[in-house]
């Protein structure tokens, strides 16, 4: 007996080392987060100056305004060929819409006339011509770089003045992009803020062309943030070291887009050594919907929960002589500002968290710390003696060890965290149920304070998991997202047919012991098989099957287009405006208060009635420790959001409770 004592208490000790690691891991994250509360806001140049000419409103007046409403920065895009062309600064021609005018009108020019007559004015070619010399420079500048191993030619006429050929088609030579422009820049700065520079990707880019590329950047030092603009990073995918280089020698951030796909992001993002700023932005499509107060909401969630830092805004679309559109985006801009300061954030210029990297030795010790858990589970399935599974064990720290050793740091991190996630919310429910059926079987008097107190001890197993789960991870490239936790799905799953399995084997070991029969779990399976299959049977496996569906599709940031319900979404809004942190509504809506009322129903002698609603009591205790796994999310957020959860859910499963135990004391009453 002194063997088996001992190796359980060796478990516990472990557990009890990992969760102190973990609390000095966590407490340096923390550190590092509350050091980092600068937000910066950033509006797109393009969709400023759209809005302020349907308005007929100067935009030097606009961004001024927008300063002192709270903006700190424009963002803005290279030009393309099509860009000068729409802004008057030159004319662009195919080499056919030249012929068949000439069919019209003979073309005088004397340039032309000669390529015409010698066959070298060429349909499928394009024609640039520059209202002014200035335009034309910055183009032979840039068009053969640009368009390197294609024929670019220039030519002087006395009627046209200097003008560019390609061999380009129209459409391909409006999409090329050559830069930001000066004059935007200036604009920029003269209003007093900061420059937010959008570059893009293009075909056959090398080494030399991004160098090319970033010495003709304008006002190149006022620039500290750099947002991609397009479906790649600049220098995908074979030069983003290149880039990486010139952006850290400049001194310039990455802004990476939340929820935009974006070649080379993710790689990038580590090329620059985490000198990333995580960006939100609304788009385009969106603001033509989303209410004003919605839109506010939005930002101030993202740099609250998920530690966005940069802004990205695009004004609100305002129909063509709608005098209210300005003022409505320049207090659409205050209200963000007012928002953020409210939650506690300051308004400036963003800049990357610090580099957070726990001790090595402290995430070993949180690891093995939950390999001793699953060593806890496992002796509540089975007699296995202390050797073998002190053998078991050492082979686990092994197989972690090889995995750190080989620079596979992430994986074993991530696949412990996973087994954690697994772990926890089995031993929280099998706990509850089977010290459930214990007091049941040796105290007949229905207590109430006993599901409660059953109820904590789970809630509290799942907490433990989760700052174990949250201990592994933390660092700073799953504070950027750039690592996440894996097998989320699975991790919302597994643990509900587990418990399952383990709790079944409780219920069928103490229906043996009431009963007085021989036979165990072997028997009762076979029993179970030969019952025969009722309609109700059928109805009731397709209600859980369909709830089964939703929960997983709903599981995670993506819902396959399942919608949010116009009463949850009510309901989060309200909840966030009180507590800031909303809690997640499967925990206090649904987990925590059917996990108490399946300890008050197997109280009461309901065994099996008790079963599947501790199984979908579950949910809870799972989402409490994959709230910990978003290391992007505060991890004061995620204890406030847990805390909240387990309050209100507390509470909802009281009165759950003592509706249910009020009917059946007055059922047995009214039976006697």
């Amino acid at each position: 007996m002194a063997g088996p004592r001992r190796i359980k208490n060796l478990w516990v000790w472990m557990l009890v080392a990992a969760l102190v690691s973990a609390t000095g891991i966590l407490w340096g994250r923390a550190q590092v987060e509350k050091s980092n509360d600068t937000v910066e806001l950033v509006m797109d140049y393009k969709a400023a100056k759209l809005l302020c000419q349907s308005m007929s409103y100067p935009l030097d007046t606009f961004l001024r305004q927008a300063r002192d409403a709270g903006l700190t920065s424009v963002a803005l895009n290279e030009v393309t060929i099509k860009d000068i062309a729409d802004a008057g600064q030159a004319y662009l021609f195919s080499g056919r819409q030249i012929l068949d005018y000439d069919k019209l009108a003979p073309v005088t020019d004397p340039v032309l006339r000669q390529m015409i007559d010698e066959d070298r004015l060429l349909t499928g070619n394009s024609y640039v011509f520059p209202r002014d010399e200035l335009v034309f420079q910055n183009l032979v500048e840039i068009l053969p770089v640009r368009l390197e191993g294609e024929r670019v030619s220039t030519f002087s006429s006395q009627r046209l003045g200097l003008f560019i050929e390609t061999a380009r088609s129209i459409r391909d030579l409006e999409k090329v992009n050559i830069g930001l422009d000066p004059d935007e820049s200036r604009e920029v700065i003269e209003a007093e803020l900061h420059i937010v520079a959008r570059l893009r990707n293009y075909p056959a880019v090398t080494r030399e062309k991004i160098h090319f590329l970033f010495n003709r950047i304008p006002a190149k030092d006022d620039i500290s943030l750099m947002i991609f603009e397009g479906m790649e990073t600049l220098g995908y995918p074979g030069h983003m070291g290149d880039v990486a280089d010139l952006l850290l020698m400049d001194s310039m951030n990455f802004g990476q887009v939340e929820f935009a796909v974006q070649k080379g992001d993710s790689e990038f993002a580590r090329l620059m050594d985490l000198n990333v700023i995580r960006v939100h932005s609304i788009t385009e499509r969106e603001m033509e919907k989303i209410p004003f107060d919605k839109a506010v909401d939005r930002f101030a969630r993202a740099a609250r929960e998920r530690n966005m830092r940069v802004m990205y805004i695009r004004p609100f679309p305002a129909a063509i002589g709608d005098v209210d559109g300005i003022d409505i985006n320049l207090n659409y801009i205050q209200a963000i500002r007012d928002e953020l300061e409210a939650s506690g954030f300051s308004i400036g210029e963003a800049r990357p968290f610090k580099q957070y990297t726990p001790s090595r030795y402290l995430v070993i010790v949180v690891g093995l710390g939950i390999l001793a858990s699953a060593f806890i589970l496992i002796d509540a399935l089975f007699s296995l003696s202390p050797v073998l599974e002190l053998g078991m064990f050492v082979l686990g720290i092994v197989a972690y060890a090889a995995l750190l050793s080989t620079g596979l740091e992430t994986l074993a991190r991530q696949l412990v965290a996973f087994g954690g996630a697994i772990v926890f919310p089995i031993l929280a429910v099998s706990a509850l149920y089977s010290k459930s059926l214990w007091k049941a079987h040796t105290d007949k008097t229905l207590q109430l304070k006993d599901a409660i107190l059953l109820w904590l001890e789970a809630s509290g197993i799942s907490v433990i998991g989760g700052l174990l789960v949250a201990g592994t991870l933390s660092s700073g490239s799953f504070m950027l997202s750039l690592d996440k936790f894996i097998g989320v799905k699975a991790a919302h799953t597994l643990p509900i047919f587990l418990a399952a399995i383990i709790c079944w084997r409780y219920l069928v070991e103490w229906e043996r012991f009431e009963e007085g029969s021989n036979g165990g779990v072997l028997k009762a399976l076979g029993d179970f098989l030969k019952a025969p299959l009722r309609v109700w049977h059928i109805v009731a496996l397709g209600v859980v099957a369909l709830g089964g569906l939703v929960y997983i599709l709903r599981t995670g940031n993506i819902y396959f287009g399942l919608p949010i319900p116009q009463f949850d979404e009510g309901m989060r809004r309200f909840l966030e405006n009180v507590l800031v942190f909303r809690p997640r509504t499967k925990e206090f809506l649904i987990g925590h208060p059917l996990l108490i009322f399946a300890a008050v129903v197997t109280l009461s002698g309901y065994w099996r009635v008790g079963l599947p609603i501790a199984l979908a009591g579950c949910i809870g205790q799972i989402s409490m420790v994959n709230t910990f796994s978003h290391i992007h999310t505060p991890i004061k957020a995620t204890l406030l959001r847990t805390l909240y959860g387990l309050i209100l859910g507390g509470i909802v499963g009281i009165v759950i409770s003592l509706v249910f135990i009020y009917y059946h004391r007055k059922i047995r009453v009214d039976s006697e």
